[in-house]
């Protein structure tokens, strides 16, 4: 039977082997003896022989790392494997701060598995979707973790030799605190906090100090990216003009030595002394260099974290790691498993670049790595989508830029999903859209759902192609969708959502055509037929995404996909209400039809460029119309 039979060494990890039983990573009760020993640091053997199985680790982690190759190997009558980690610290960053918080189960289906990818770290970023002690209104209503979970996942990992690592925000992205009046005096300016003044160090030791009692890790990431708005709202107002390199520095060392009272190493995202210094972060000239003197600003005790999820071009990672190694700061690098574009990832993108800023991390002597898994603009998208790019990383580590590493990810990705890695890539798809160059920004899968029937915001981002071309996605991750597996609904969640943009994407154009040309029947059509069909598939696709998200996160933060979908719903009914409105003469004209369509991005009328756009803001897409306070 295959299967593995635990001897007594390796029954102290019974629990944790049990766990990856459950996400069918392995099994137990078969004829192969498992032993687990304690080896060499920094190297673990993996071996099989005449079904007895044996694990030297000299990292915790890759006992699960090595039992889960052992499975996809066990039908062998002799396999062995060496793992020596190139990097020290190699993981994940998950982004519970867009709404979606991964309920407490998944996460730990999230650990086991990457653990069985062998990675040692997981970052848990999250801005005030956590439990701060004396501030009742941070993340108030947002469905965060609470000190007493962090804690259980803090140990759940260590169980699985992972490092939990919190993930915080102490300059800028703290917007949502804003939302409260108690927070007005901290906001220098949009969603960053102004500095220099004590009660905001009281809120950031708040926040430092309830991490501390949750987790047991040396690191701590304080964030301090993005923070475009610093010194330019009250603090210009209090302070006036001040060099921001150095106030930026200012705040930094204080942020720094409460790090250390509460024992913490902190890293942070390195961008906005390159933003401060040459006005970008990922473009910077070969001519730039920064001022000696800037740089003997910056405090040493800090992490400089090189983030870059765009380049395609691995010399500039390369002049980026030599850049970042100027500070005199340790470095790291945090790549992106891409799913911050709407519903789908771009994980085929994320692939092939991450071979490439892996590649140049190690030639460059960085030890730290780690992939980011935002959700920008409502998180709809499945961390388990991007799953190749998170098993890139722990087999980069192991094997490099050698063909063993695809081969070896292809297996991983198969054993822990039932599913290849091209089939995974399949997933983007809905976001290609009709166009070659399949770039990670373009999110047609979403806009062309929002688009409002009447007004055809995007009428002209499509073509007579586009609903043979989703017809055919929806096929394709429909029947991916049927095959027996634990994450099978993310293919029928974007199936389903094909299907209804298949439908939708040139309604609006049929209904501008039908209006001009004065034709009733086919508006009669339009309002009597075409437009309640599409109301049944953004029903289907509602449930199954529900469904999806209802299985990974936290019920709370589904409230802005019910107020996106049901305002959806509702826009369609008034279409359908407004149509039939004009055919029985209640209303002599529909204003909306009136208006000839323009291209959202503004491009001349004679363009014959790529009709996809790079739009991921809701807000944006759904109307022109006012739905701020201003």
């Amino acid at each position: 039977m295959k299967g593995f039979k635990l001897l007594d060494s390796a029954l102290k990890f019974e629990e944790q082997f049990k766990f990856m039983e459950s996400l069918g990573l392995i099994a137990l009760g078969g004829d192969t003896e498992l032993s687990v020993e304690k080896g060499e640091a920094g190297v673990t053997y993996v071996s099989l022989k005449d079904r007895k199985a044996q694990i030297k680790f000299g990292n915790k982690h890759e006992i699960f790392k090595g039992v889960f190759m052992l499975w996809q190997n066990l039908e062998k009558n002799e396999y062995s494997v060496t793992l020596k980690a190139s990097f020290e610290q190699n993981g994940v960053m998950v982004d519970n701060s867009r709404n979606a918080v991964l309920s407490p189960t998944t996460m730990k289906e999230q650990i086991a598995t990457y653990a069985a990818f062998g990675l040692n770290t997981v970052f848990l970023y999250n801005e005030e979707t956590f439990e701060v002690d004396n501030q009742p209104y941070f993340g108030y209503m947002r469905m965060g973790y609470s000190q007493a979970e962090v804690r259980e996942l803090c140990d759940f990992a260590k169980g699985f030799g992972i490092d939990l690592i919190p993930c915080v925000q102490t300059l800028a992205h703290l917007g949502r605190i804003f939302h409260w009046r108690c927070y007005y005096p901290l906001c220098d300016m949009g969603d960053t906090i102004l500095i220099e003044e004590e009660a905001t160090y009281k809120l950031i030791e708040d926040i430092v100090a309830s991490w501390r009692k949750c987790v047991d890790s040396e690191y701590i990431n304080i964030g301090m990216d993005e923070a475009f708005h610093l010194g330019r709202g009250k603090y210009l107002d209090k302070h006036g003009l001040q060099p921001r390199f150095e106030i930026m520095c200012r705040h930094l060392e204080r942020v720094i030595e409460i790090c250390k009272k509460y024992g913490f190493k902190p890293m942070m995202w390195s961008d906005m002394f390159f933003h401060i210094a040459f006005g970008n972060y990922h473009n910077v000239s070969d001519d730039d260099s920064i001022d000696a003197e800037l740089l003997a600003k910056v405090p040493k005790e800090v992490a400089l974290v090189y983030w870059d999820y765009y380049n395609t071009d691995e010399q500039k990672y390369d002049k980026m790691f030599k850049r970042h190694l100027l500070f005199g700061n340790p470095v790291g690098f945090a790549g992106g498993a891409w799913k911050w574009s709407g519903f789908a990832p771009a994980s085929a993108h994320s692939y092939k670049v991450t071979k490439l800023a892996l590649k140049s991390a190690l030639e460059n002597g960085i030890k730290l790595a780690f992939t980011t898994a935002w959700g920008d603009n409502g998180a709809e998208c499945s961390l388990n989508s991007v799953l190749p790019v998170i098993a890139l990383y722990g087999e980069y580590s192991y094997f490099g830029s050698s063909p063993e590493t695809d081969a070896q990810v292809e297996a991983d990705v198969l054993a822990a999903s039932g599913y290849t890695v091209e089939e995974f890539f399949a997933l983007c798809k809905p976001n290609h859209g009709v166009t070659e160059t399949e770039s990670p920004y373009s999110c047609p899968a979403k806009y062309l759902l929002f688009n409002d029937v009447l007004m055809g915001l995007f009428d002209r981002h499509t073509n007579d192609s586009y609903p043979p071309f989703y017809e055919a996605v929806a096929k394709e991750l429909g029947d991916l969708a049927k095959r027996e597996s634990r994450i099978s609904y993310i293919f029928d969640t974007l199936s389903k959502l094909s299907a209804v943009i298949a439908k939708k994407c040139r309604i609006g154009v049929a209904l501008k055509s039908a209006y001009d040309a004065k034709d009733k029947e086919a508006l009669k059509d339009i309002a009597s037929n075409k437009l309640p069909e599409i109301l049944r598939l953004v029903d289907e696709f509602y449930k199954a995404f529900r469904y999806q998200w209802f299985k990974e996160n936290r019920r709370g933060g589904f409230d802005v996909q019910d107020l996106r979908i049901g305002g959806l719903i509702k826009r369609i009914k008034t279409a359908i209400d407004v149509i039939n409105m004009y055919l029985s003469g209640e209303i002599e004209k529909i204003e909306e039809l009136e208006i000839n369509r323009l291209y959202f991005d503004c491009r001349p009328e004679d363009s014959t460029g790529d009709l996809n756009l790079s739009i991921n803001m809701y807000e944006r897409m759904a109307t022109v119309n006012i739905t701020s306070r201003f």
